[in-house]
């Protein structure tokens, strides 16, 4: 949920640097050519700066996280708990619509 809220705002300079520092005098470019408006902000840590991994992103992150205020983990765990509660509180098309979307992300981050 960190990435989903934050990986344009406080997460993508510190990775596509590290990236860079750790692969320094390789040929990279961290463009992809997606056009902005066609991203989703909550989409934009899978689709942005498509040729580095989920994992090195996922990894930045969590210790990005780990050094976040109490005000930003606040809200993140409500945004995490408010989405799980989404799914309970449906029921038909509707959950499975979330569900799959879930899988889907939860696919994404492996």
């Amino acid at each position: 949920m960190y990435m989903t809220l934050y990986y344009d705002s406080r997460i993508r300079q510190t990775v596509l640097k590290r990236w860079a520092e750790g692969r320094a005098g390789m040929e990279y470019s961290a463009e992809l050519t997606i056009p902005e408006g066609e991203i989703e902000p909550h989409e934009s840590c899978i689709y942005k700066d498509g040729k580095i991994s989920i994992g090195f992103k996922t990894a930045v992150a969590q210790e990005l996280y780990e050094n976040e205020t109490e005000a930003i983990k606040a809200e993140v765990r409500s945004k995490r708990e408010e989405s799980v509660k989404t799914v309970y509180n449906t029921s038909g098309d509707e959950r499975m619509e979330l569900i799959h979307s879930y899988q889907k992300y939860a696919c994404s981050l492996v």
